[in-house]
């Protein structure tokens, strides 16, 4: 809730400014903590500059304002501070315990945490003995705060349960929770780059010869979370960045003079900043344009304006990516939006739809609808393929993103 209460602080101070600039923030602290983590000086080598724009390759498809990237933002501080660790002490639990108590308030994506916590604990106590066993008592403490929240012990409880219920049935529609080798992604340019950041990390593992290092494993948990769902590829790339980068040299390709280096970094930045500001760039999740607004492309702005002065009688049937934002636009009620739990609901009709023509009259009739409000470069060529045969059914409005049919009478 707390992600959510800033974003509506930032919009009712800055308006889209203020999330782009806080989105902004968010990002700028990854990138600090994967830049300032040890070894630093390991900063200058080039085998280490190119995993960094790979990683930001990967990344950028979700460089967007989500409460996930308060999560994301935690990922990446947990990766360093613990490697950074050797033995649990008092300081450890006073700097742990907070963080974990405000983490289910952003964002309920604590359990990686809490399995980071596990294999950091685990290795040393088990392997190099730095830990003694029962020592690692003290770390209930930061587990046990994260059920002080307004839900209780369900904030503890609601990201497993949503893993074994809704992300199950979102892998199978939802693009975000898909595997990153789903054939839907293979050839996006975000996918290939996290493979050859994954693959020369790989290689750097085995040639320091180093599988049972902290370190390793660490980066090996990270591969593992971004290969299971590509809505993990950002934070796990620059976890990974932080994991290889004592080993991220080669004998001829160490480092380069700081100066040469400022040089060439600057030139990149500025010739890339006036590329992204002057025309964009483009992600597997669409066109990135620059501006301060809502994106027309995205978001179906004039054909909710028709629908508020021409609504006819009965429901509207809205794709899944506009609910929130007819919500926003105080057009009620909708069929459904991103935050539905129901995944039978979701299952059996929200994706109902899809099942051919005679499953969507069913539907149709079933929730009155009267208009249907679709993505126009999405699930619209399914919808063309149903209705066609349909005279009744027309296209009254359309904008960039949207196409707005209305059921008219015979």
């Amino acid at each position: 809730y707390l992600s959510f209460a800033l974003f509506s602080w930032a919009h009712v101070f800055l308006g889209w400014a203020g999330m782009i600039w806080l989105k902004s923030l968010v990002w700028t602290g990854i990138f600090i903590l994967t830049l300032r983590a040890k070894p630093r000086d390991m900063a200058v080598s080039w085998v280490w500059m190119g995993l960094w724009m790979l990683a930001v390759i990967a990344g950028s498809f979700r460089f967007i304002e989500r409460s996930s990237m308060f999560s994301d933002l935690l990922y990446v501080w947990l990766f360093a501070y613990l490697l950074g660790r050797e033995k649990l002490d008092r300081w450890m639990i006073l700097t742990l315990t907070p963080v974990f108590l405000l983490w289910p308030q952003f964002h309920p994506g604590f359990p990686v945490g809490l399995a980071l916590l596990f294999i950091w604990s685990a290795y040393h106590t088990l392997k190099i003995r730095s830990i003694v066993w029962w020592h690692n008592l003290w770390l209930l403490l930061p587990v046990g705060v994260i059920c002080i929240h307004p839900d209780g012990v369900n904030a503890l409880l609601y990201p497993f349960q949503f893993s074994m219920n809704e992300a199950s049935v979102f892998k199978k529609h939802n693009f975000e929770w898909m595997p990153a080798y789903s054939p839907l992604f293979r050839a996006a340019p975000e996918t290939l780059a996290f493979w050859l950041l994954a693959l020369v990390s790989l290689y750097l593992i085995a040639r320091e010869k180093a599988w049972l290092s902290l370190r390793a494993i660490f980066a090996l948990f990270a591969l593992g979370m971004a290969v299971s769902a590509v809505r993990f590829i950002p934070w796990a790339s620059f976890a990974v960045l932080i994991c290889v980068k004592p080993w991220a040299r080669f004998h001829y390709l160490r480092a380069t003079p700081k100066n040469w280096q400022a040089v060439v970094l600057s030139t990149l930045l500025i010739l890339l900043s006036a590329k992204n500001i002057i025309y964009g760039y483009n992600a597997s999740s669409g066109e990135r344009v620059p501006g301060w607004e809502l994106d027309t492309k995205f978001f179906p702005v004039n054909t909710v304006d028709f629908l508020q002065k021409n609504r006819i009688a009965g429901n509207l049937y809205n794709a899944h990516d506009f609910g929130a934002y007819l919500i926003w636009r105080g057009v009620l009620p909708v069929f459904h939006h991103g935050f539905v739990t129901d995944m039978g609901f979701y299952e059996n009709e929200v994706m109902g739809v899809f099942k051919g023509q005679a499953r969507f009259l069913e539907l149709a009739a079933k929730y009155n609808w009267t208009m249907l409000l679709v993505e126009k470069y999405g699930a619209y060529r399914y919808f063309y393929q149903i209705l066609a045969p349909l005279p009744q059914w027309k296209i009254v409005a359309e904008d960039d993103a949207s196409y707005l049919i209305y059921k008219f009478p015979p």
